[in-house]
């Protein structure tokens, strides 16, 4: 039975479904429990269930038993990083890494750190050792995806992200990066439909979904002016306005630059109010 159960409980938390990890962790008795692998998947579940304060702290208890075992530390490191307290993730994954220095898992989360803590170059390094160590891993791509947004490089991200939904057709951040992307372009449709797979396979994760329901709306035509704001972005759109606007008056259409004027604010409008939908 207990066996069952720990099991149960790693199988939900690879499905994303960590509320019902704790819950099956829950059944344990009191001396299973308390095994070490319990604990464990104890700890990731509360990580996955967005309860990082409970995973260090989880992590920690855990750590007095078991003092310098690398997969508690890194969870350590996970939950602190998430709730900003970076130089203890810091001290915790190169914790795990002076036992193994080479493990890609653990170098791409100390670069995860570093890029949290905008040391792009030294994380881009440790990136590149990870890749060494375990070529094209799915570590290391989700990492050179973290890597590529933050330079503004999409096109990297982009590749980057359909590389490891080729590998995992079900990775969440893969689908939930891609609808980001394209939301970023202004792509409502494609963006909603991204989102969507994401929520499909963690349902659990409600900024997604929120995200998802508004990217539906928003890829209605009726929300097109919207569009056209986001994937110009506020300065190009206002320049393509002026430069439309002023042209046709320099040409002498004095009408047409008059219906562009009017155009363009309906487009200000209803871009502002779309949000707030």
């Amino acid at each position: 039975m207990t066996e069952n159960g720990l099991a149960l409980a790693q199988r939900y938390i690879q499905v994303g479904r960590p509320d019902r990890a704790l819950e099956a962790l829950a059944q344990l008795d009191e001396t299973a429990a308390a095994a070490p692998e319990a604990r464990w998947l104890r700890g990731f579940a509360l990580y996955g269930a967005e309860r990082y304060a409970d995973a260090a702290e989880s992590a920690q208890e855990a750590l007095e038993d078991d003092p310098g075992e690398p997969g508690l530390l890194y969870l350590l490191s996970l939950a602190t990083e998430q709730l900003d307290e970076l130089a203890e993730s810091d001290s915790a994954i190169l914790a795990a890494l002076e036992q193994d220095p080479d493990d890609a898992e653990l170098l791409c989360q100390y670069a995860s750190v570093c890029m949290r803590a905008g040391q792009l170059d030294k994380a881009e390094r440790l990136i590149e050792r990870a890749s060494a160590a375990a070529p094209g891993s799915a570590d290391v791509l989700s990492a050179g995806i973290a890597l590529a947004y933050l330079r503004g490089d999409d096109r990297r991200a982009r590749r980057h992200t359909e590389e490891l939904l080729a590998m995992n057709p079900e990775d969440v951040q893969g689908h939930r990066m891609l609808g980001v992307l394209d939301l970023n372009r202004g792509r409502m449709a494609a963006a909603a439909e991204r989102l969507s797979e994401a929520v499909r396979y963690e349902p659990s994760h409600q900024p997604t979904a929120d995200t998802a329901r508004t990217a539906r709306k928003l890829s209605n035509p009726l929300w097109l002016p919207a569009q056209f704001v986001a994937r110009l972005g506020v300065a190009g759109s206002w320049f393509v306005a002026v430069a439309i606007i002023f042209g046709l008056r320099a040409l002498g259409f004095e009408t047409a630059s008059a219906i562009a004027g009017v155009a363009w604010l309906i487009i200000c409008v209803v871009s502002w109010v779309a949000p707030r939908e």
